[in-house]
């Protein structure tokens, strides 16, 4: 629909500067400059006679206006060259084919006889619905439609970034949780929000941001068990595998034996020990563009890990270029060629239509190509 918009647009611009073109080129007459410049002649004696001008300058005048004169009126005039019927009748032909062109693939792909959804329809009956029959994407798009009514509501936007979240927009979410953060600086839930959410944007392991809203929610509350989980997988991830493993021992310690989330996180416990040795640990500073055979081996296992779980993330929701180039950055770390090329195939199929998102992942394979 909008390319035979456009075709039709171009049609009808360039047959109006064809028309004018016509009437321009049929239409008798000389220069209008040669018109001005005989007017200004017959003004400079009317300005003489005022004793405007003295005659030196009266002279001096008039020769150049009767210099531009002569110039004028010895340039011909160069008239637009029309287009014949045949021109004319060869664009419309081409806007009409395009029209059609559009209308018949729209046929053929669309979905023409879809009843219309607006937003704001769908909104209201989200609204009327019950909350616990909506998806994720649905709650978070009517709770954005609440928080541009209470803008400095700390608990609605607490409950935004939860859903975003669940929705997988974590960059949403982090915006949500720092602006409720802001507004309430003393609940440590909401800094402990805020970190999660900057660290599964960074694919797990907690950016500098997040590690600072972790550490200001363990200084408001010493026991919050997700800040405690992220501070020991960020000193895992930097090489302080000791360190970290005694964050993680001290937290399944603490959490009711029942609990799910005390289950899996031995589990890690496990992975982890099941790869250490005793050779001594590296700093970050050393670790940094080492390659995988001088990273230590608690500290590659955990790598893995969070490159399979990024893998894993894009295979749900591949529409993500910035996942995509931090894969194929991973594998590039670990050496993983075969991966690379495979994570990058993908990727040129899944943007090929989107030339700038396609050259960043391309961009994040180049260190591992040197």
């Amino acid at each position: 629909m909008a390319a035979g918009g456009l075709a039709a647009a171009a049609a009808v611009l360039i047959l109006a500067r064809s028309a004018a073109a016509a009437r321009t080129a049929a239409a008798p007459g000389e220069d209008p400059a040669l018109a001005i410049y005989r007017r200004q002649l017959g003004e400079l004696d009317a300005l003489a006679d005022r004793g405007v001008m003295g005659s030196e300058e009266l002279q001096a005048a008039k020769a150049e206006a009767a210099r531009r004169l002569l110039s004028a009126a010895d340039i011909r005039r160069r008239s637009e060259r029309p287009g014949g019927r045949r021109a004319r009748t060869a664009v419309l032909a081409a806007a009409v084919a395009t029209a059609a062109a559009a209308l018949v693939l729209y046929l053929k792909l669309g979905s023409p006889g879809l009843k219309d959804e607006p937003y704001q329809a769908r909104l209201a009956a989200w609204r009327s619905a019950d909350p616990s029959a909506l998806g994720a994407p649905q709650m978070a798009a009517l709770l954005r439609s609440i928080v541009q009514q209470k803008p400095h509501d700390a608990r609605v936007l607490d409950y935004l970034g939860r859903a975003e979240l669940a929705a997988g927009d974590d960059v949403a979410a982090a915006d949500a949780f720092r602006k409720a953060s802001r507004l309430e600086p003393r609940r440590a839930d909401l800094q402990a929000m805020l970190g999660e959410a900057l660290s599964m944007d960074a694919g797990g392991v907690p950016p500098p941001e997040a590690q600072r809203a972790f550490q200001q929610a363990l200084e408001l509350d010493p026991t919050n068990a997700a800040a405690r989980y992220y501070i020991g997988r960020a000193d895992i991830a930097a090489g302080q595998v000791q360190q970290g493993l005694t964050i993680w021992r001290n937290l399944a310690a603490a959490l009711p034996q029942g609990d799910n989330h005390r289950a899996a996180l031995l589990a890690e416990i496990d992975v982890i020990n099941r790869h250490a040795d005793e050779a001594p640990q590296q700093t970050p500073a050393e670790t940094q563009g080492a390659p995988p055979a001088q990273i230590p081996p608690a500290q590659l296992s955990f790598i893995r890990a969070m490159v399979a779980k990024q893998a894993a993330d894009l295979a749900a929701r591949p529409n993500d270029p910035d996942g995509w180039a931090r894969l194929v950055r991973s594998y590039g770390v670990l050496g993983d060629r075969v991966a690379q090329a495979q994570a990058l195939e993908k990727a040129q199929t899944l943007f090929a239509g989107r030339p700038d998102a396609l050259a960043a992942i391309q961009a994040a394979a180049t260190p591992a190509k040197r």
